[in-house]
């Protein structure tokens, strides 16, 4: 009960973020574990849920996303598997590890130079939602884990910037 109070109390906080550190990593081509780049600039256009944790969680963000598309069509996600600093992996040895783990098709973007956590200051120990409005604002993030009572301030969110052309 406790540990689901403070969780809530988590994922209630809506924090917005400063707009310049979400322009500063924009165009920052991070490679999947398939070599493949992306970027949060390539999905100009769309709402954009950046789900982004420590790479050894990465299956903390399953949930998000599942319940997420079982609930709102239409919007883009991008997965960001943070690398500690001080971790002795290598892009090439997390790569390896997410694509025995992983689905074949869904793209995990490796960060190990740990950019995106450190210029929007996320605490990658837990799911970090961000979501991002199809001009590239960041619209609000969420941090915790998934549990069913706070995916509705995340969908509505959602839902209200999907109804704005």
């Amino acid at each position: 009960m406790f540990s689901s109070l403070v969780s809530a109390l988590t994922m209630a906080a809506v924090v917005v973020g400063p707009q310049e550190s979400v322009d500063a990593i924009s165009g920052l081509q991070l490679r999947d574990q398939y070599g493949l780049q992306d970027s949060l600039a390539e999905h100009r256009g769309h709402v954009v849920v950046v789900l982004a944790v420590t790479a050894k969680r990465l299956r903390n963000i399953k949930p998000w996303e599942r319940h997420l598309r079982e609930r709102i069509d239409g919007i883009h996600f991008l997965r960001v598997a943070d690398v500690p600093a001080d971790s002795k992996a290598t892009y090439d040895s997390v790569a390896a590890k997410i694509r025995e783990r992983v689905p074949e098709g869904v793209s995990i973007l490796i960060d190990v130079d740990r950019l995106w956590a450190t210029e929007l200051e996320l605490d990658t120990g837990r799911p970090n939602l961000l979501i991002i409005d199809r001009d590239g604002q960041l619209i609000a993030s969420y941090r915790g884990l998934f549990e069913p009572e706070l995916l509705e301030p995340v969908v509505d969110r959602l839902l209200r910037l999907l109804e704005t052309p």
